[in-house]
C-alpha cells in the first residue's frame, strides 16, 4: 500500500491511497466466506453453494461492497500511521478499482492545526485577590439571619415588606375565569422592588379574606410588553418576616459555635479562603489569556461548529421550551474558541515539556477537594470509581499540573482589590 499526503490550505490534508489487488484479495475472501454462510440456491442447502459459484454469481456485487469497507478500513490505518487528527469525517472523491490496478481513493479531510508554541515562560500577569472586610462579614450574618427567618401572621391590614399567601385566579377583562388559569397558595412580598412594584400597589392595605382584583403587564420570552392581564385575588393569610437576634444563641444555633465572635472568626476565614480560591483561578484564566496572546493560530471552523453543536444538543436535552439556537451559538462562540485554543496549546505544551501526572498528584488533588468540600477524601474517592468520572479527574489533574508549570515560571503580580476597587468597577465581592 502506498499513501500520499499533501496540504490544502491551513487545515486542510489530500489523501491518496493506492492499494494492489494481491492486498486486496484477503479483504475478498473474507467477504466472500460471509456471504456464502447464508445465500440460498436452488440444489444446495444454506451456506453449501461451492465458492466458485458464489463467485461467478455475486462476486461483482460482494467487490464493491467490500470496496466501501477496505476505503474505510485503510484510511483509518493511514490516519494513525501518519498521526492525522480529523476534526470532521473525510470527504471521499475520487474511488476507483479494477482487478488489474487494484484500489485507489483520494479523500480529503480537515485536521486538527498544527501548533507552536515558543513564548510560554515569563508570562507577565496579575493575581487580583480580594481583602475581606467587616462589611462582608456583617452580610454574611444577615444571610444566616435570613435563612433562619420565621413568619408570624399579621392581624389588620398588609403593608410594605409583609408576606400575604394568595389565590390567583386570572380572569378576562370582564371579569369572568379563565378555565386552567388558577395558582393557589402564592406567597407574594409586598416590595416596591422593579419587578413586584405594580403589583405591590394594588394589594397594600388589604386584610385576609379579602378579595383584589389585580391588572399586571405581561411580557414575552424576549421581554416585550405584552397585553394587560386581570387576576382575581383571594387573600388567605398576612405575615411578616422575623428576623432572630444576632447574639451567642444565634451562633450556636447555626453550627454549635460558643459565641458570635466564634461566628464571625470562622466566617472571615472562610470569606478568605474563598477570595484565595477566586484568585487562583482568576490567575490561570489569566496564564492561559497571555499565552494565547502570545501564540497566536487561527481553528478550523468545523471544530467550532462541532463544540458549539454539543452546547445546543446539551441545552435541546435540558429543557422542552422552544429557544433561539442562533442566540446560544453566537453567546458561546466566543467562549468555545477560547476553550478549544487552550486544549489545543495544552496538549502541545505536554508534549514539549514531558509532563504528566503519578498518584501522588492525585491523592494531592483529592485531598484538596476533599478540603474545599469539607468532607473525608473517601467521598472524593467513592465519586471517582466510574472509567468517565476517573478519565474526567485525571484531565482536570493533568490541567493542574500544566497551569502549576506555567505559573512558576511566569512573571506574577500580586494586586489586592478592596470593596471601594470593586464598587467603582461595578463589580459585587462575592
Amino acid at each position: 500500500m502506498d499513501a500520499k499526503i499533501t496540504r490544502q490550505g491551513n487545515f486542510e490534508r489530500v489523501v491518496e491511497v493506492d492499494v494492489p489487488e494481491s492486498e486486496l484479495t484477503p479483504h475478498f475472501d473474507k467477504a466472500y466466506q460471509k456471504y456464502k454462510k447464508n445465500i440460498k440456491l436452488e440444489g444446495f442447502r444454506k451456506g453449501k453453494v461451492p465458492m466458485g459459484l458464489v463467485k461467478q454469481l455475486y462476486g461483482d456485487a460482494i467487490k464493491g461492497e467490500t470496496i466501501d469497507d477496505v476505503v474505510q478500513s485503510v484510511f483509518q490505518e493511514v490516519r494513525i500511521k501518519e498521526g492525522l487528527r480529523p476534526v470532521a469525517p473525510a470527504k471521499l472523491e475520487d474511488v476507483d478499482y479494477s482487478p488489474e490496478n487494484g484500489l485507489h481513493f483520494k479523500a480529503v479531510v480537515e485536521v486538527v492545526p498544527e501548533i507552536e508554541l515558543k513564548n510560554y515562560t515569563g508570562l507577565s500577569v496579575e493575581r487580583e485577590t480580594y481583602q475581606v472586610d467587616d462589611k462582608d462579614v456583617e452580610q454574611a450574618l444577615e444571610e444566616y439571619r435570613e435563612r433562619m427567618a420565621t413568619m408570624e401572621p399579621v392581624e389588620g391590614a398588609a403593608a410594605e415588606g409583609h408576606f400575604i399567601v394568595v389565590d390567583f385566579q386570572q380572569v378576562d377583562a370582564s371579569g369572568v375565569p379563565i378555565i386552567g388559569k388558577k395558582f393557589d397558595d402564592r406567597l407574594i412580598e409586598l416590595s416596591n422592588r422593579e419587578q413586584s412594584a405594580e403589583m405591590t400597589q394594588q394589594l397594600v392595605g388589604v386584610k385576609a379574606g379579602e378579595t383584589r382584583r389585580v391588572e399586571l403587564d405581561s411580557y414575552d420570552e424576549k421581554g416585550n410588553k405584552q397585553e394587560r392581564v386581570y387576576y382575581s385575588a383571594d387573600v388567605k393569610e398576612i405575615k411578616s418576616k422575623q428576623l432572630p437576634v444576632l447574639d451567642d444563641e444565634l451562633a450556636k444555633d447555626i453550627g454549635g459555635f460558643e459565641t458570635l465572635k466564634d461566628l464571625q472568626d470562622d466566617i472571615r476565614t472562610r470569606l478568605v479562603n474563598r477570595s484565595d480560591f477566586n484568585a487562583n483561578r482568576g490567575l490561570r484564566n489569566r496564564l492561559i489569556d497571555e499565552l494565547l496572546k502570545k501564540n497566536e493560530f487561527e481553528l478550523p471552523e468545523s471544530m467550532v461548529t462541532n463544540y458549539l453543536d454539543a452546547i445546543v444538543e446539551g441545552a435541546r436535552k435540558d429543557t422542552s421550551r422552544p429557544f433561539d439556537e442562533d442566540a446560544i451559538r453566537t453567546e458561546y462562540r466566543p467562549s468555545a474558541v477560547w476553550t478549544l485554543k487552550w486544549q489545543l496549546a495544552k496538549d502541545r505544551l505536554l508534549e514539549l515539556e514531558s509532563i504528566s501526572i503519578n498518584d501522588d498528584d492525585k491523592n494531592q488533588m483529592i485531598a484538596r477537594l476533599a478540603e474545599q468540600q469539607g468532607v473525608d477524601e473517601k467521598e472524593i474517592k467513592k465519586s471517582l470509581r466510574g472509567k468517565q468520572a476517573q478519565s474526567r479527574f485525571d484531565d482536570d489533574v493533568l490541567e493542574g499540573k500544566t497551569l502549576d508549570f506555567l505559573q512558576e515560571r511566569a512573571k506574577v503580580k500580586e494586586k489586592k482589590l478592596t470593596r471601594k476597587d470593586l464598587e467603582k468597577a461595578g463589580k459585587l465581592a462575592f
